[in-house]
């Protein structure tokens, strides 16, 4: 057909033609003819020959029933044992995050590490040349990194990747990852193309909007897909007569994937693309020139990669503490007002503060006014706050030199707008807001420090100390901010986003308030029967146009009806009908979505029990289940209105809720954004979602649309508690394909009114799996491993893939899987195990068989796993079936090829597991609980651990396949689960003693006792000085704002009972006495700032304090 794309197959069926004629009368011989063609000029097809080397060539295609033999196959092959893409195998890992490297770069061109933060080092992942037509033998190559437009061949571009996910990582709740500075590294080649046609260039560094398998490689030039240009490399001027290095400016690259402001503002990771731009003005990227070669991954010599390096440090975020609810009340007004200026207005620019001239007639400030309406009087008291801070979100220095001459410290102070004035962002100015007649001295709402070394899109915090919120919010009409301590001679100043920002936080007033204690029920009807639970695959009966989960061997299946439904709806608002609900919009009519609420956790609990039993493993309080697979169902219903408007393709789609469904949710609550509604990213999770059918067009009949649910359910139900996500609910809109507002609203059944046959529902497949220790009289932490990776006879690094491989393939020969855990994660000290010979098990995920292709005579069957020791330092970024590790040139080889017993493995067996033909995926331990505290005896001896198919390696069948530590779903990737003994930290008797006072003495000896932490606990640490610019072991410090901050918590008295002591007072002159001493019955780890706070409060130390402080100074003494 005309729209047949180029480059893509062809295939000429033989239907009716005997084949073994053709073989062998006709020698294998055809004539391929054009038929029913036009009698004038016409273009024809062509295709590629037997000399075109990337492409398939023309071939005869046989299928002929399998023969049965029994002889073995060499194991010699040279291909890669899994079915992942060749772009990760060329990899390289990341370095480790020291400040160490071995590029031959300045220190002056590498990023400078910040005070407290780290430097590193990465290579990409993935390099893949790009190429318009006409194509030739760089196309998809891998080896180099090309660039630029090379005459007789299509414009060519470098598509790189990197993998930022152990930087990710450290983004949370609590902390966030400010790139201070990057760079990245290339070094040009030596160029072997006609001089002649050279045209000075540079190599741009362009973001994919969209993965690359989107992006249209017809026109590289104008393409939506590919960004603007974040960077450049230097300008290569002359035509490249000899290799030579070169870097560019990484920093707003990397910052749109690690986001300083916060994972909820990160972009999706598509990598990027390396582009040319000639420098001549009038020069077209796609005009002949010479195309720019950069070295390639497969150098030899590290310095010769690409890399990046990234200066970055980990930073806390402010939070409301424990037992309080953070209120955000947003920018009413915000707007910078300019004494050189006096009666102009800057509304929607940037924000300002400062004296940029050094002299007061050049004062620009900022005035904040807030949206009081937004705060909920009824359900909150401005009395009640506890904590209050402004956020304002930083830009960069500006005017006078920028950042490089700005001050290390640039304050900032915060009061009160005093003005009697009325104005409006779009009115104010320095005249009419009463700047000159505010007072001398005013009262101070906070100060903070920008200091110079502070990355753009970072966020500020003013922290409100002793300033009465109330008084702020209803007495005044805002808030004012300047410069001050500011130099006398000119100067840059800080920026602020203002509130057009449409990407980053705007500036707000953060509150804290204790939380709101409710016990009303929704205002929505629920449902009135019970969720169903069944093995069997039932689902309603009308129409059968759904598909129930699957359900796996020796699994389950539950059905889960809607609990809980609201319908918000932006303004201007639409009649409600009780007969449907409905998401969308229409003309005129704001969005409508739909908040919805599943009983998860109590509907699988109770139906996992009903299937299986009672859990198995005594002590064990439920079940674990490993999702599968999961369907969710929501019955269509076409309603008949006046809209003619066309029909916007797009589909509903169910995004996790971040804070649980609350019944009194509207438009504008309780949205951090107000009246914008729910935000994705900030009030729901977008990276996760269940996309239900597509509609193309505007539904007629009645029908059930289903998405698939899988990956939130295993976030739900996952056991690791660094990725689990609460079930708060979801909330389900109507997106788009082409991004617009949708046009028409879609109707669901009502779950009040409709029969329960059309009611929503959800199903969830699984697979019910019992820990082999339940750890219920001891503490359960899974740990993160340190390294992963396979390896087999292709010779390949396999260290980023997203399997573990382990068995025979036949044509790709062995392979066998290495697994490291970091030691230094573990307190050998103070933490100590549950069992002796039962507490520390290493968990993979079983994902099922798989070929390697092309095979030979594959064959399923039972595998015996065995785990051995490994003898020597290995890294998944250079091992292979020969290599264990590199430094520099150096290669670290294996003793033999695969690894040699006694030299590489120890022969001892440490742990076993059987994976049976055809077994479903599932969880499976190794006890490695011996080796493990072999390794905490000797932290130097732990190199990990060697998986390998002990009983049928040499056999070819199957790869056995498992999830690894790069695989895309986080509730798959393996962990180290240890049972510990449980944290205690609980009172302990001294030695009955008597008591002394004042010449007085006790009539009978007194038991007291102190608070004592055992294993391990409140030895956790809680923040980290290096956010503070302080090197590691500092354990206490005075922040900027005069505040204690702690790293470390201590064990001590809660609660205590008193006692009454008679006192004998004999040899004093003094009448006898009781006294009063305390006995501890509670104690608690905390802070030490937590402590201070509680002591501070006492009137006096207790006499329990006072006898032990002098006993603990009489010990000291000794």
């Amino acid at each position: 057909p005309q729209e047949q794309p180029g480059v893509t197959p062809i295939v000429v069926e033989i239907t009716d033609f005997d084949v073994e004629k053709l073989i062998k009368e006709l020698k294998g011989t055809i004539v391929l003819k054009g038929v029913e063609e036009p009698s004038s000029p016409h273009p024809v097809p062509e295709f590629f020959g037997t000399g075109k080397e990337p492409f398939t060539k023309p071939a005869l295609h046989i299928c002929v029933p399998k023969p049965v033999t029994t002889t073995s196959t060499t194991s010699s092959s040279t291909t890669t044992p899994s079915s992942s893409s060749s772009t990760t195998s060329s990899s390289t890992t990341t370095p480790s995050s020291s400040s160490s490297t071995t590029s031959s770069y300045p220190p002056r061109i590498k990023c400078e590490k910040p005070l407290g933060g780290v430097r590193i080092e990465k290579r990409p992942t993935t390099t893949i040349v790009y190429m318009e037509d006409p194509t030739d033998g760089d196309n998809l190559s891998t080896d180099e990194l090309v660039v630029g437009k090379t005459k007789g061949s299509g414009l060519k571009v470098t598509y790189v990747t990197y993998d930022y996910e152990d930087i990710l990582s450290l983004q949370n709740d609590t902390h966030d990852v400010w790139v201070y500075e990057s760079k990245m590294f290339l070094k040009v080649k030596e160029s072997t193309e006609n001089k002649k046609h050279f045209k000075p260039q540079v190599t741009e560094i362009r973001p994919l909007a969209d993965p690359i398998e989107s992006v249209d490689t017809t026109d590289l030039v104008n393409n939506d897909g590919i960004e603007e240009p974040t960077g450049e490399f230097r300008e290569i001027k002359k035509f490249p007569t000899n290799d030579r290095r070169t870097f560019a400016e990484f920093t707003d690259t990397i910052q749109k994937y690690i986001n300083p402001s916060g994972s909820v503002y990160n972009k999706e990771n598509n990598g990027i693309v390396l582009v040319n731009k000639y420098t001549e003005e009038g020069d077209n990227p796609q005009d002949n020139g010479v195309s720019i070669r950069y070295f390639g991954l497969d150098e030899e010599v590290p310095e010769d990669q690409p890399f990046i390096d990234v200066c970055y440090k980990v930073v806390e975020v402010k939070k409301c503490e424990e037992g309080t609810e953070e209120v955000v009340i947003v920018v009413k007004n915000v707007v910078t007002v300019d004494k050189a200026n006096p009666d102009t207005n800057l509304a929607g620019d940037d924000l300002t503060i400062g004296s940029p001239d050094g002299t007061p007639d050049s004062e620009k400030r900022v005035i904040v006014t807030f949206n009081v309406e937004s705060f909920d009087d009824e359900k909150y008291d401005l009395k009640d706050v506890t904590n209050a801070w402004i956020h304002l979100t930083f830009k960069d220095f500006v005017e006078n030199g920028g950042r490089d001459s700005a001050e290390p410290e640039n304050n900032i102070l915060a009061t009160p707008l005093t003005t009697t004035e009325e104005f409006d962002e779009d009115t104010a100015t320095w005249e009419n807001t009463g700047m000159d007649d505010l007072p001398e001295n005013p009262e101070e709402i906070g100060t903070v420090n920008v200091p110079q070394e502070q990355p753009g899109v970072t966020p500020i915090v003013v922290e409100i100390t002793d300033f009465d919120v109330e008084k702020l919010i209803k007495e005044y009409k805002g808030i004012v901010l300047k410069g001050v301590d500011e130099p006398t001679s000119p100067h840059p100043v800080p920026e602020f986003f203002g509130k057009g920002e449409e990407v980053f936080p705007k500036p707000a007033l953060h509150v804290c308030v204790p939380k709101v204690v409710t016990t009303t029920s929704t205002a929505t009807p629920t449902q009135t029967h019970t969720p169903t639970f069944t093995t069997a695959s039932t689902t309603p009966t009308e129409p059968p146009l759904i598909t129930n989960c699957t359900i796996p061997n020796g699994g389950g299946r539950i059905v889960i009806d809607l609990k809980e439904y609201l319908v918000i709806q932006e303004e201007p608002m639409s009649p409600e009908n009780a007969n449907y609900i409905e998401i969308g919009q229409t003309t005129g009519k704001g969005e409508k979505v739909i908040l919805v609420y599943f009983d998860l956790e109590k509907a699988a609990e109770t139906g996992v029990i009903e299937q299986f039993g009672e859990p198995p493993s005594d002590g064990q309080e439920k079940w674990d289940i490993s999702v599968t697979d999961s369907k969710m169902n929501f019955r269509l219903t076409p309603v008949e209105d006046d809209n003619e408007d066309a029909w916007e393709p797009g589909r509903p789609i169910l995004y996790p809720l971040k804070k649980p469904l609350d019944e009194d949710s509207s438009w504008s609550y309780p949205w951090l954004e107000g009246n914008k509604g729910p935000v994705p990213g900030i009030d729901y999770v977008s990276t996760v979602s269940a996309e239900f059918t597509k509609l193309k067009k505007r539904p007629e009949i009645g029908r059930w649309l289903q998405a698939t649910s899988t990956t939130i359910a295993r976030y739900i139900f996952t056991e690791y508690e660094d990725v689990k996500m609460k079930n708060n609910g979801f909330l389900m809109r109507y997106v788009t394909d082409s991004g617009e507002d949708a046009t028409h609203f879609l109707s669901f059944d009502s779950p009040a009114l409709a029969d329960e046959e059309f009611r929503p529902f959800m199903d969830i497949c699984y697979i019910p799996s019992v820990r082999p220790v339940p750890c219920t009289e001891g503490h359960l932490v899974w740990y993160d491993l340190n390294a992963d990776t396979h390896i087999a006879r292709d010779n390949l690094v396999h260290g980023t893939e997203d399997y573990l491989y382990i068995g025979n393939s036949g044509w790709a020969g062995k392979a066998r899987s290495l697994i490291d855990f970091d030691m230094s994660k573990f307190n050998t000290e103070l933490t100590k195990l549950h069992d002796e010979s039962e507490s520390v098990y290493l968990k993979l995920h079983f994902e099922g068989a798989e070929l390697s292709k092309p095979y030979n005579d594959p064959r399923q069957m039972e595998r015996k796993l065995a785990a051995h020791k490994i003898l020597k330092a290995w890294n998944e970024g250079f091992a292979t079936s020969k290599v264990a590790t590199q430094s520099g040139k150096n290669k670290n080889k294996w003793d033999k090829e695969m690894m040699g017993e006694l030299t590489d493995y120890d022969p001892e067996v440490i742990a076993t597991d059987i994976i049976s033909e055809g077994e479903s995926e599932h969880d499976i331990y190794f006890n490695i609980t011996a080796t493990f505290k072999e390794w905490m005896d000797d932290k130097s001896s732990d190199h990990g651990i060697m998986i390998k198919d002990s009983q049928h390696e040499s056999v070819p069948g199957y790869f056995l396949k498992f999830a690894s530590l790069d695989h895309p779903d986080a509730t798959r990737r393996p962990k180290l689960m240890v049972c510990q003994k449980k944290p205690k930290c609980e009172p302990e008797d001294l030695e009955p003693q008597k008591i002394y006072n004042h010449g007085c003495v006790s009539t009978n000896n007194v038991t007291l006792n102190y608070c004592v932490a055992k294993n391990g606990a409140c030895t956790a640490s809680d923040g980290s000085a290096l956010d503070y610019g302080y090197m590691t072991g500092v354990s206490a410090l005075w922040d900027d704002f005069h505040i204690l901050r702690t790293f470390c918590k201590c064990c001590t008295d809660a609660a205590a009972d008193k006692i009454q002591v008679p006192m004998d007072c004999a040899g004093a002159d003094r009448p006898d006495y009781t006294e009063e001493v305390f006995y501890i019955t509670k104690c608690e780890c905390m802070r030490c700032e937590e402590v201070s706070a509680v002591r501070k409060k006492r009137a006096t130390p207790s006499k329990t304090r006072l006898l032990l402080r002098s006993a603990l100074k009489s010990m000291l003494r000794k």
